[in-house]
Parts: structure tokens; C-alpha cells; sequence
């Protein structure tokens, strides 16, 4: 299937090589976004991370979503090393 021809049907092997180049371009920017704690003070760190939290908090997301929420927040966390309480049962 290409881009300007979206009529056409994908087949399987290309929908299977569609996702794993997403999951592969998730990682990079997941590994990039956690990376970037390394560039912020401590202050703009913790902000971060509690924004996190939040959005981990936030009824509109469904479960999955605001348990990668946690998940990220705890790396970010664990990298900045400003481990919490709540970092600890995150991670079950």
C-alpha cells in the first residue's frame, strides 16, 4: 500500500512491517523523551514528573494509557534519581 494510493488494500506482511516500524519509532522516541530529563533542572524534573502523574490520574484516559503514563513518569524518576513512593507500586 502506498501513501498516494490509499485505496488499495494492505496486505498482511505489510501491516506486520507497519507496526513493528511504529513500535521501533515508539522506542526511539520514548528512549529520546526520557533522555531528556538529563537537559532539565531538578525544579522543571519534578514538574515534569508530576505532570505525569496527573495525566496517570486523568478518567479520561483508558487504564492501558494512564499505566504508560505511570510507567514513564517512574523512568523518568529513576533516571533523575528521585525515587518516590508511589514509583514503587508503579511498577507491578
Amino acid at each position: 500500500m502506498s501513501a498516494d494510493k490509499p485505496e488499495e488494500a494492505m496486505t498482511f506482511g505489510e501491516l506486520l512491517a507497519l507496526i513493528r516500524d511504529q513500535q521501533r519509532r515508539l522506542t526511539v522516541l520514548e528512549n529520546a523523551f526520557s533522555s531528556l530529563s538529563f537537559c532539565l533542572d531538578k525544579k522543571s524534573n519534578q514538574l515534569l514528573i508530576h505532570s505525569l502523574r496527573l495525566e496517570a490520574q486523568n478518567k479520561n484516559y483508558e487504564e492501558a494509557l494512564q499505566l504508560h503514563f505511570s510507567r514513564l513518569a517512574s523512568e523518568l524518576e529513576k533516571r533523575s534519581g528521585m525515587m518516590s513512593v508511589n514509583a514503587d507500586t508503579a511498577s507491578d
